[in-house]
């Protein structure tokens, strides 16, 4: 009996468990996929919508998606569509796409068992995810078209001995070969050492030639480098470099395109450290001298490159030819190396002379600080403006004492600063230090909020100056105080050269260093690998006093005779604005003389050409300083007068004849001051603290600066 029992209940729970569950409802859905074709300026798309669900639906009908627009549909309203049902071959039409277009369509449909809206996003049945999955259905891939046309370009470059001395000299050329297939609308040929015959083309399949007559320097060196690209004049088209049909694997410190060598032999190099003699033991303990400069001559040729951090240095010298090395240049009477120079007899292909080394010393205790600051990027209403100090000891005594910047507390709020700031008044930071050793540098980085209209307001000046000490005791006073207005802008280019100075300085400023800064940002879509800064000196600027100050990224600095200045930054690995834009940034900053003979009238100029990679050179924007003349100096002193002077109460006022922008800043008879503000007509200047003596009111405008002398009795 039990068994009968239990196979009567194994019989009951098999039939429960076989009986097929009900659909309680049914699953209405709906897939729409979209392909696209270019068609001149337009795109064609084809598009199928199909249902994917157990249920007819009715009433289909698309729509553009979201971030879509100019669409035609040359169909309407589907009636129904049964389960399973598709329908292909639907056209839509976009005119006037461009040259890149991102489209998504919907379709809606309506349920038959519950009357609501169901819809979806189209899919591209030819574009792939990550994994490979196509599009379909069952997914939402844009459909994108792309018209770009893409040019493709090849040079060669073949040297020919043109005036038949069997050498490689002055009068002998390299001819050029240029040929260019694709594009829709023409272009322009640009190569940065060459003369093209017939620049601008037209036609979908060009070739032209071009010519270039060598230099001295490129027949001592064995190479001649070229940057060359196409620029597009089609809307769709899009040039680029050129490649060097004859690849050299050659040496190309200049990120060059093409090079053409004009010998089969490889440049040789130079190559050493340089210390200070801290201790006075012939280096052995030595400091590594950083940003030294080392020069090497052979003849009228000369070759520059600067020690880096660690106080090493390498030079590219031609394969022939005895060199001379030394480490001096710029150095007072008061330093002397060991050895003064190094000979090398340059010979081989490839060889690095290695441990051509240099001590520096002093004789003398022998004090000279100097301080340098800089922007970092443009002050602009609102937002944060950015800033670097620098201070060096270019003598031979460990240095200890402060750095103070004073700043217009009125226009800009201090933010923040690393390192730290030791103290801080209304307008004033700062900042102390301790055995800051022989040509040793360091920095602070410093930040401010700019306020914002109408107390800031574009084109307005704000001043900045910063003093290092101790002064009293320094054989250069004249770098120990460094004073700079900065203009307010409203919008600025990442891509930019500044001088510190203005456009303007007097006979008196003559003999100070002008300080450049070049900022540089990767606006592009892919991480930078190489960026590199090629700059022509100015034949108003004395080549001889070039000094790097500091660089965002280790860079290496190659000065070719006097005036060709590069700097790599190799493996910067930069990356792109989207992905990043604050380490998408970088800056390089040196500072120059003008000539002694720098005369009223005449004008020095820089700007740099900024190369990411193999993508043509971003040009900034240029530069000028000009020596005024002391009339126009006499203008601006005559356009302000202070009164009273001698001042015996506890106030003073300025007097403006013309209305400008102008700034005043007030030093005692040591170099420090005391105050600073925007010139405010008749506006009372409060005196009271000053004691009995003597007092210098420097006035700044956007045409240049008067000092006057005023007595406090």
């Amino acid at each position: 009996m039990k068994i009968k029992l239990l196979l009567l209940f194994l019989l009951t729970f098999a039939t429960i468990i076989a009986k097929p569950k009900e659909k309680t409802a049914v699953n209405p859905a709906i897939g729409i996929m979209m392909s696209g074709n270019n068609f001149g300026g337009s795109v064609i798309y084809s598009i199928s919508i199909k249902n994917i669900g157990e249920e007819t639906l009715t009433n289909i009908f698309v729509t553009e998606g979201p971030t879509t627009f100019g669409m035609t549909f040359q169909f309407g309203t589907i009636a129904s569509l049964a389960p399973g049902e598709e329908v292909t071959g639907l056209i839509a039409q976009k005119y006037g796409a461009g040259c890149y277009d991102e489209s998504q369509v919907i379709v809606h449909a309506t349920s038959s068992s519950t009357s609501a809206e169901i819809t979806d996003l189209s899919s591209d049945p030819f574009s792939y995810n990550n994994f490979g999955l196509p599009g379909s259905y069952y997914n939402d891939f844009p459909t994108i078209r792309s018209s770009f046309v893409y040019i493709n370009c090849t040079q060669e470059g073949v040297y020919q001995d043109l005036n038949n001395n069997s050498i490689v000299d002055v009068g002998d050329v390299i001819n050029y070969t240029y040929n260019i297939s694709g594009g829709s609308y023409g272009g322009e040929i640009y190569d940065s050492n060459a003369i093209v015959a017939n620049p601008t083309f037209t036609n979908n399949f060009y070739s032209t030639t071009g010519i270039h007559y060598i230099t001295p320097e490129e027949a001592a060196l064995g190479y001649v480098y070229n940057t060359s690209y196409i620029i597009a004049f089609g809307p769709c088209d899009v040039g680029g470099y050129f490649s060097d049909q004859s690849y050299c694997p050659c040496p190309n410190p200049s990120s060059a395109n093409i090079i053409t060598p004009l010998t089969s032999l490889l440049p040789n190099t130079i190559s050493g450290n340089v210390k200070f003699n801290t201790n006075n033991d012939n280096c052995t303990t030595g400091t590594n001298f950083r940003n030294r400069r080392v020069s090497t001559t052979a003849g009228n040729l000369t070759y520059t490159s600067f020690t880096n951090t660690n106080g090493d240095y390498q030079i590219l010298i031609p394969n022939t030819g005895n060199y001379t090395t030394s480490a001096l240049t710029n150095l007072n009477a008061n330093f002397s190396s060991n050895p003064a120079t190094t000979t090398t007899q340059s010979l081989g292909s490839g060889v690095n002379y290695t441990n051509n080394d240099f001590c520096i010393s002093s004789a003398n205790n022998y004090t000279d600080l100097g301080v340098v600051m800089h922007l970092i990027n443009e002050a602009i209403p609102g937002n944060t403006a950015n800033y670097r100090i620098w201070y060096t000891n270019q003598g031979s005594t460990n240095l200890s004492g402060s750095i103070v910047l004073t700043y217009d507390n009125g226009k800009l709020s201090f933010t923040t600063a690393s390192p730290s700031q030791n103290s801080t008044t209304a307008n004033t930071v700062t900042w102390t230090y301790s055995n800051l050793l022989p040509f040793e540098s360091r920095y602070i980085n410093l930040s401010f909020a700019v306020g914002i209209p109408p107390t800031v307001n574009m084109n307005d000046l704000l001043s900045f100056t910063a003093v290092a000490n101790p002064i009293s005791g320094d054989n250069n006073t004249a770098n120990n105080i460094f004073s700079w207005n900065q203009i307010v802008r409203s919008s600025y280019d990442p891509n930019d050269k500044t001088v510190i100075q203005g456009a303007t300085i007097t006979p008196a400023q003559g003999n100070d260093y002008l300080v450049y800064v070049t900022r540089f940002q990767n606006s592009g879509t892919a991480n930078a690998t190489t960026v590199v800064i090629k700059e022509t000196l100015d034949a108003n600027l004395d080549w001889n006093t070039f000094e790097p100050i500091a660089s965002s990224h280790t860079a290496n600095i190659q000065l070719r005779n006097g005036n060709d200045l590069t700097y790599t930054f190799s493996n910067i690995n930069l990356p792109y604005e989207s992905a990043n834009a604050q380490a998408s940034q970088g800056w390089m900053s040196y500072k120059i003389k003008p000539k002694a003979n720098f005369a009223v009238g005449e004008i020095a100029s820089s700007e740099s050409d900024i190369y990411f990679d193999y993508n043509p050179p971003i040009i900034t924007n240029t530069v000028t300083t000009e020596m005024v003349a002391l009339e126009v100096v006499e203008n601006i002193r005559d356009n302000f007068s202070i009164f009273p002077n001698p001042a015996s109460g506890d106030y003073l006022t300025i007097k403006t004849e013309v209305p400008m922008n102008a700034l005043y800043d007030i030093y005692d008879i040591n170099g420090k001051l005391l105050l600073k503000g925007t010139v405010q007509n008749l506006a009372p200047i409060d005196i009271h603290t000053f004691q009995t003596g003597f007092y210098f009111v420097t006035i700044s405008t956007n045409s240049g600066k008067v000092t006057y002398k005023l007595i406090k009795n």
